[in-house]
């Protein structure tokens, strides 16, 4: 039962913060530190005359949230499944490998149901996990936005928000709320990070 309104919480929260983390996402212009293999710490000021407001606009998220808490080291896309065709929604599932801010080395296996939108666009939900070489699982549910850009590159940024066993090796994940960019090039280069927002 505690479990049970738990994840109810979770849930409700998840919806309640979707919108803004989406929208927050949707204002930076490449949110991606592993691309250049460096983090890029510039910003840029734009005065936008018509309200008199000045809008900082980020490069990546580390110039927002700190350093990442995930970087994916391996990516396996295992399964796609069409689920419904008008609109198109896909049922695709990866699993990966990345390092993880103080445990190290991670395993990551998820599904997410994608809707396919117009001009390459989409949204996705789902859940996944990570799992420590000892066995231990932090689980957490994800949303995003998508784009396939005119050179076939596909990027996701979302919010995960996740639950783990508070007193254990994962236990800083526990409640922890995540913003992640997942990046796939056509030529099968992939990667992924992990913010922590706090």
């Amino acid at each position: 039962m505690k479990t049970s309104i738990r994840d109810c919480v979770l849930l409700i929260l998840f919806v309640s913060i979707a919108p803004s983390i989406i929208s927050l996402s949707e204002n930076v212009q490449d949110a991606y530190a592993q691309e250049q293999g460096s983090i890029n710490t510039e910003s840029n000021m734009t005065d936008n005359s018509d309200t008199g407001v000045i809008v900082q606009s980020y490069e990546n998220l580390s110039d927002f949230f700190g350093t990442p808490i995930f970087l994916e080291t391996s990516h396996n896309r295992i399964g796609s499944i069409t689920i419904n065709t008008n609109p198109l929604q896909t049922q695709d599932s990866y699993n990966a490998t990345g390092i993880l801010k103080d445990v190290r080395n991670v395993t990551e296996v998820a599904t997410f149901l994608t809707t396919h939108l117009d001009k390459g666009k989409s949204t996705s939900i789902g859940k996944g996990n990570f799992t420590t070489s000892e066995g231990e699982i932090a689980n957490y549910i994800g949303q995003d936005v998508g784009i396939t850009d005119s050179n076939g590159i596909e990027t996701y940024k979302g919010i995960q928000i996740f639950s783990s066993n508070p007193e254990g090796k994962l236990g800083f994940l526990d409640n922890l709320v995540g913003l992640y960019v997942y990046k796939y090039w056509p030529n099968g280069t992939t990667g992924g990070t992990i913010w922590e927002w706090n």
